[in-house]
């Protein structure tokens, strides 16, 4: 009788292993998946400092930083620049409402109610997208800008500036108004 249950036993066995083997020799099918391209890494309340020779040359802080599988970063908030001289004195600060590193070219991108502020000159620069290139140390955009200085405004069209900016030129000047003083008579 004992002998009689094994047998069976072993046949169940047998027939339930023959079955799951079946089941697994079944034709898979391939799901098509579109490849993940939303951000790798959220990285909260950012800071970098770039230097120069032991310097700090630049600050740059965020609330959020998407790092994205290409290199490219998003900042989806505020993202503000402050640039400093060689004595380690804030001179000038940026902000817009948000921006984007490019890998490839090294570049940024400030987008929405961009800001430059020249504490020591006085001097305020309005624009709605700005790039900055740290390899080429500059600071450009082929939008509508104006300049605010001490002694008027200036209205134009793109803008070419050290990234420092303590020299800039604007293009395509228009509908602008400055005080002169000591005018030759």
């Amino acid at each position: 009788m004992i002998e009689a249950m094994r047998q069976v036993t072993f046949f169940l066995s047998c027939i339930l292993l023959s079955a799951f083997g079946l089941m697994a020799c079944e034709e898979k099918q391939v799901v098509n998946s579109k490849p993940y391209t939303g951000p790798q890494q959220e990285t909260y309340d950012v800071q970098v400092v770039y230097s120069d020779s032991g310097h700090k040359v630049i600050r740059m802080v965020t609330p959020v930083q998407l790092d994205l599988l290409t290199g490219d970063r998003i900042f989806p908030k505020e993202i503000r620049l402050y640039f400093y001289d060689k004595a380690g004195t804030e001179h000038t600060w940026l902000r817009a409402d948000s921006g984007r590193y490019i890998r490839m070219q090294n570049l940024y991108r400030m987008i929405g109610h961009v800001k430059i502020e020249n504490r020591i000159k006085q001097e305020t620069l309005e624009t709605d997208e700005l790039f900055w290139s740290p390899d080429q140390k500059r600071i450009y955009t082929d939008r509508p800008v104006t300049s605010r200085t001490p002694t008027g405004v200036t209205n134009g069209t793109g803008l070419v500036a050290t990234q420092d900016f303590k020299q800039y030129g604007l293009g395509k000047v228009r509908n602008s108004q400055m005080q002169v003083n000591d005018l030759p008579e």
